[in-house]
C-alpha cells in the first residue's frame, strides 16, 4: 500500500509538471460542468446576477470577510458532495445571512428558478471581485440542489490545517484537481483570519515535546507564540498584514516561511510546488490561474438538468441538513477547522416569524408597546436598560428569557447573580408586561419575546416608529447558569480580538459587533468598571493611552471622589439613540476599553467612521439586532411558556 501511494503521488507529480494534466479520476464535475452555461438565467431570470451583485457589494462594505467568508463556503461545498453544517469543519461557516438575503430577493424577482449553489458560486465571485471592480473569474451557471449530505463525507474530504503536501495533493487529485490547482487555489488564504487553537499544536508542542515546528520562521513563530500565548482563541490574519486584501502577499510570506497553517508551509516543502510558488508572486499570473482553478473546482460533482431539485429557502435546506451540492462555498482560508460554531439560532431562527400571535394573542404587540412607552415617558434611561437585558439574555444560552430566572434554592447559582448581570434594571416592566399578556392571552407569549419586544419599543419610542421588526416565537428556556454568563458575556476591558472571536462563536461578523457596540449611544455605567482604565491601567497607577487625556481627567475628576458614582456612556448624549457614539470613538473618547479597541483595528475603524452617518448605523444596526435576536432560539416544542418569567412552571 505504501508503494502504491508513493507511485500515486511521484506520477502525480510527474504528469503535473510535464504535461499540466491528470488522468487519474475524472470527477463527476468534470462530466457535469459541461452542461452549465454563462447565460443560464438569461430568459428564466435575467436580473439574478445583478441582485446577487448588489446585495453581495451592499454587505462587503460592513464585512471586510466577506469574501473570505463567502469562499470559505464554495471550497467546502465544492470539496464534499454536499456541505454537512454538523460536520466539525463546517461548524465555523459564517456567511449564510447573506445568502438568504440574497435568496429572497431572487425569489422575489423569479420564484423557483435560481439554485441556491449558483448563488453561494456567484456570491463568492462578486464578493472577492468587489474591491477590484470587475468579475475576477467567470461562473457557468446551472447547478441545482441534491438529497444526500453526511458529516462522515465531510471529514474525509476536506483538508486539515496541519495536512502535509502528500496528503494535500492526492486530496485534490482525487477531486479532478492538479497540483497547479492546489498551489492557485490555496491562494485564498491571502484573506480571512483564524484562531489560534488551530496553530497551537504547530507553535507549542509540534512533536510533543514542547518544541515549535522548525519550518516557521522563528520571528514569525515568536510573534504569534505571544499573541497566542494569553489565549488559545484569540485571532491571527492568516496573511499578515493584508488579510483584507485578495492579493499575492501570501506567496510571499511563504517564501519567507511565514505560512501560518502546516498546509501552507507544506507547499515551498516540495521542489514543483515552491516553484509555483514562486511564480505567482506575480499578481497577473496568480489571478489568471485562480481564475481558472475556481472555475474548475466549482464545477466538480454538479448536478444539473433533471438532477436535483431548486428549492425556495436556502436556509431550510441547512435547518433540514438535505445536501446541496454546491451551497455555501469556501475556500482554504479562515482556517479549513476554525473553532466558530454555527449556533443554533441561526437554524432555528428561521421558525420565528414577524405575524406569529396574530391569531393566538392579536393584542399581544400592543400591550407591550403600551406599557414600554408608559414606562419610558418617566425614565429616559429605559431603552438602554432594557436593551441591555436583550443582549446579556441573546449572548447566554440564546434569546430563550433564562436571563429572568430567579434561583429556585440556595446553592442555584443562576445568569441573574453573575457578576455581568448584578446591575440589570427594568425587570420590573418586563413583569409588568407579563401580567397583562397573561389577563389577555393565558400562557401564550412568552418571556424571551416579551424582551425582544420591549427592548425594540424602548428605544423606538422617541422616533415614533419601529426601528427594527422583530420575529417571534420563540419559547422559555429552563436552563440558566451563573458560570455561562460569565464566559460568555463580553467584558468592558475585553480587546478586539477577544470581542471578534466571542461575537463569530455567535454566528455574527464583524459588521455586527461594530454596529451592536452601538447600544453604548445610550445609558450609563458605574466607575468602578473602569477605575483599573483610569487609575491603575498597567498595574503603576497609570491612565490608558489610548483614551483622549481630557476626558480621562474629566472623568478621573468624576469617579475619584466615589468609585460608584456614574458616568455617561456617551458623553453629551447618552439619553438618546443616535450616532454619537461613533463620533465619540474617533475622539477617542469611548469609555469602555472595548469601545477604545473598535478604532485599534482597520477594518473596524472603517465600519466606525461609516456609522457616524445615523441612516447607515440604524439599517446595520436594525438588521444585527434582528440576527442577533434569533440566536440559539427554542422554537416549537422546545423549552416552555412561562406563566411568570422570573419562575419555571
Amino acid at each position: 500500500m505504501k508503494t502504491n501511494t508513493s507511485f500515486l503521488l511521484f506520477a502525480t507529480v510527474l504528469v503535473v509538471v510535464l504535461i499540466g494534466t491528470l488522468t487519474f479520476e475524472v470527477c463527476d464535475g468534470a462530466l457535469h460542468g459541461k452542461a452549465l452555461k454563462l447565460k443560464f438565467y438569461d430568459k428564466t431570470c435575467p436580473k439574478a446576477q445583478q441582485i446577487i451583485k448588489t446585495v453581495v457589494e451592499d454587505n462587503a462594505g460592513f464585512d471586510p470577510f466577506l469574501g473570505a467568508l463567502l469562499l470559505r463556503m464554495h471550497y467546502h461545498d465544492c470539496f464534499v458532495r454536499q456541505v454537512e453544517l454538523q460536520a466539525e469543519p463546517n461548524l465555523s461557516l459564517l456567511g449564510f445571512d447573506v445568502i438568504d438575503d440574497i435568496k429572497t430577493q431572487v425569489e422575489a424577482a423569479c420564484p423557483q428558478t435560481v439554485s441556491c449553489a449558483d448563488i453561494v458560486a456567484l456570491a463568492a465571485r462578486d464578493a472577492i471581485s468587489a474591491p477590484f471592480g470587475r468579475q475576477m473569474w467567470k461562473v457557468p451557471l446551472g447547478r441545482r440542489y441534491g438529497r444526500v449530505s453526511r458529516a462522515s463525507e465531510a471529514i474525509a474530504n476536506l483538508p486539515s490545517a496541519s495536512s502535509n503536501f502528500s496528503a494535500l495533493l492526492q486530496l485534490f487529485v482525487h477531486k479532478g484537481l492538479n497540483l497547479i490547482d492546489l498551489v492557485a487555489l490555496s491562494g485564498a488564504h491571502t484573506v480571512g483570519i483564524a484562531h489560534c487553537d488551530v496553530i497551537s499544536r504547530r507553535l507549542f508542542n509540534f512533536t510533543g515535546n514542547g518544541d515549535t515546528d522548525p519550518s516557521i520562521d522563528p520571528t514569525y513563530a515568536k510573534s504569534v507564540k505571544a499573541h497566542c500565548s494569553a489565549n488559545r482563541k484569540n485571532i491571527v490574519e492568516m496573511d499578515p498584514r493584508s488579510s483584507f486584501s485578495f492579493d499575492t502577499h501570501y506567496y510571499k510570506n511563504l517564501i519567507q516561511k511565514r505560512g501560518l497553517f502546516e498546509s501552507d508551509a507544506s507547499l515551498v516543502g516540495n521542489p514543483f510546488s515552491a516553484k509555483l510558488v514562486n511564480q505567482f508572486q506575480n499578481a497577473d499570473a496568480f489571478f489568471a490561474q485562480f481564475a481558472k482553478s475556481m472555475k474548475k473546482m466549482g464545477a466538480m460533482d454538479v448536478l444539473t438538468g433533471k438532477q436535483g431539485e431548486i428549492r425556495k429557502n436556502c436556509h431550510l435546506l441547512m435547518t433540514m441538513r438535505t445536501n446541496t451540492n454546491f451551497l455555501f462555498l469556501a475556500t482554504l482560508l479562515v482556517a479549513v477547522l476554525l473553532s466558530f460554531e454555527v449556533c443554533n439560532g441561526a437554524i432555528n431562527g428561521t421558525a420565528l416569524k414577524l405575524k406569529f400571535y396574530n391569531e393566538t394573542c392579536p393584542k399581544a404587540e400592543n400591550i407591550v408597546k403600551t406599557i414600554v412607552e408608559e414606562n419610558a415617558e418617566f425614565n429616559p434611561f429605559l431603552g438602554a436598560l432594557l436593551l441591555r437585558v436583550h443582549y446579556h439574555d441573546c449572548f447566554v444560552r440564546g434569546c430563550d428569557g433564562s436571563i429572568l430566572l430567579d434561583p429556585t434554592s440556595e446553592t442555584e447559582q443562576v445568569e441573574l447573580q453573575a457578576e455581568p448581570n448584578l446591575s440589570l434594571l427594568g425587570l420590573d416592566v418586563i413583569e409588568d408586561i407579563k401580567t397583562e399578556l397573561e389577563k389577555a392571552c393565558p400562557q401564550t407569549v412568552s418571556c424571551a419575546d416579551i424582551v425582544a419586544l420591549a427592548a425594540r419599543d424602548a428605544i423606538s419610542a422617541p422616533f415614533g416608529r419601529q426601528m427594527w421588526e422583530v420575529p417571534l416565537g420563540r419559547r422559555d428556556g429552563n436552563v440558566s447558569l451563573a458560570s455561562e454568563a460569565i464566559a460568555n458575556l463580553p467584558s468592558p476591558s475585553s480587546n478586539f480580538s477577544a470581542l471578534l472571536h466571542l461575537f463569530g462563536h455567535k454566528g455574527l461578523n464583524l459588521s455586527d459587533l461594530v454596529a451592536l457596540s452601538g447600544a453604548h449611544t445610550v445609558g450609563i455605567a458605574h466607575c468602578n468598571v473602569i477605575s483599573t482604565r483610569l487609575f491603575n491601567f498597567t498595574g503603576k497607577g497609570d491612565t490608558d493611552p489610548s483614551i483622549d487625556p481630557t476626558y480621562a481627567n474629566f472623568l478621573k475628576t468624576r469617579c475619584s471622589a466615589n468609585i460608584k458614582n456614574i458616568v455617561e456612556m456617551d458623553p453629551s448624549s447618552s439619553t438618546s439613540f443616535d450616532n454619537n457614539y461613533y463620533k465619540n470613538l474617533i475622539l477617542r473618547k469611548g469609555l469602555f476599553e472595548s469601545d477604545a479597541s473598535l478604532i485599534s483595528n482597520t477594518s473596524a475603524a472603517t465600519l466606525v467612521n461609516q456609522f457616524q452617518n445615523a441612516s447607515v448605523f440604524f439599517v446595520e444596526f436594525a438588521r444585527s439586532m434582528k440576527k442577533m435576536g434569533a440566536m440559539d432560539v427554542l422554537t416549537g416544542q422546545q423549552g416552555e411558556i412561562r406563566k411568570v418569567c422570573y419562575l419555571r412552571n
